[in-house]
């Protein structure tokens, strides 16, 4: 009578399968991940630049990028065309615009068995922009209906990558909870830097993580969609702290012999009561200059 579960049972081999990403720390195959932001984080050219990165490297089959947000005019402006459409054969741009289907319809086809069985979607990556477009994402029936057929897709071998939004305060993503418990890894994203419309810097601080995903920054060229890792520290600077790090690398350099507090601080020129500048020389002490207590005082060397 049970013989129908027994050839359902899970077997060994499944379980000893390594994780394998498609780009380090952030994006692993046959998994959901879910990341948010509010608006004007660059969460888009985060998602153009991944497509780009996976494409370029042939690191899947085929990448899907389903916009459900942005308008066509948009896509314009930023260049899709060149930049992924035309670039890439193993990548396909469906807009809302031209979806035969509710975006709904389209994953509930895409986890249908008559698609999915035989791990049809193995080595695919299915970007969704965004999931709130998908349903109302703050109903909580809805929204694990929507979670439950990503599983479905995701169980047929694809990697899931989806875009939330914040909610008024920023502080959390919009929409319930299922969104969170049913994905893999989820990331809170945030702007660091902006340089005159040629690049931005993002950051990925992890608010539930699996298998060895962690926090990380990216640099993304908006002119090509080169994107490489950003050193967490470098990428976190304000113009002040990277100033203040290149004055003072600069200076102890030309002073061998190490200099103390006050005299590093009129070297660089603040005063030796200049709060900001004592902050920010201890905030930066072990990473990349060191400080010696000799007798009452700390003399300071580049590490």
């Amino acid at each position: 009578m049970v013989d129908f579960l027994n050839q359902m049972a899970l077997t060994s081999e499944k379980l000893h399968k390594e994780t394998e990403f498609l780009i380090q720390k952030f994006l692993a195959k046959r998994m959901i991940t879910m990341f948010y932001a509010d608006g004007g984080n660059g969460k888009t050219w985060l998602n153009y630049a991944t497509a780009a990165y996976i494409c370029s490297n042939n690191l899947a089959k085929m990448v899907y990028y389903m916009d459900l947000d942005n308008p066509i005019d948009e896509l314009a402006t930023r260049n899709v065309e060149e930049l992924l459409v035309n670039k890439y054969s193993n990548f396909k741009y469906l807009h809302r615009s031209d979806l035969v289907d509710t975006p709904l319809e389209t994953l509930e086809k895409l986890a249908s068995k008559e698609h999915s069985r035989n791990h049809a979607y193995e080595d695919m990556v299915f970007i969704i922009d965004s999931v709130r477009n998908v349903t109302n994402v703050l109903n909580n029936e809805k929204a694990m209906y929507m979670m439950n057929l990503l599983m479905d897709i995701r169980e047929a071998g694809a990697t899931i990558l989806f875009i939330a939004h914040s909610n008024k305060d920023g502080k959390n993503y919009e929409g319930s909870n299922n969104l969170k418990n049913s994905s893999d890894a989820m990331f809170k994203e945030e702007l660091l830097n902006k340089v005159d419309g040629e690049s931005l810097t993002v950051s990925l601080t992890t608010e539930k993580e699996r298998s060895g995903i962690k926090s990380c920054d990216f640099t993304i060229c908006t002119k090509t969609l080169k994107m490489i890792e950003a050193d967490p520290i470098y990428s976190r600077m304000n113009n002040y702290e990277k100033e203040f790090v290149s004055n003072t690398k600069s200076t102890l350099k030309n002073n061998s012999d190490g200099l103390n507090k006050t005299q590093l601080l009129q070297s660089l020129g603040y005063k030796k009561d200049d709060v900001t500048a004592r902050n920010t020389l201890d905030k930066f002490t072990g990473t990349f200059w060191k400080s010696t207590k000799d007798k009452n005082r700390f003399i300071y060397n580049l590490l």
